[in-house]
């Protein structure tokens, strides 16, 4: 359960916040509706919960509910560590 934790906050940052997926972003921004690239690309919530249903199924289970609830949960870590780690940058700037 640790690792799937980890993977997804890790997947999801280098999803969001990495310039090695600038280009794939780029690409994606030519040919996806505005509302689906930012729910993919910019936003950790929502890239959370699809990065949290790819790792579910390569990780965890196939069972649809469970690779849900393993999207609800990637979502919700996902966004809380982009909340730690805005919080922890602002206090180191002040």
């Amino acid at each position: 359960m640790t690792l799937f934790v980890l993977a997804v906050i890790g997947m999801t940052h280098i999803v969001v916040e990495s310039t090695i997926m600038e280009p794939v972003d780029e690409w994606a921004k030519t040919w996806m509706p505005p509302k689906v690239h930012h729910g993919l690309f910019e936003c950790c919530q929502c890239s959370g919960f699809w990065c949290g249903v790819l790792l579910a199924l390569l990780m965890v289970s196939i069972n649809p509910v469970t690779v849900f609830a393993c999207g609800c949960a990637g979502s919700f870590v996902a966004d809380l560590s982009e909340s730690i780690f805005k919080f922890l940058e602002y206090k180191n700037a002040s």
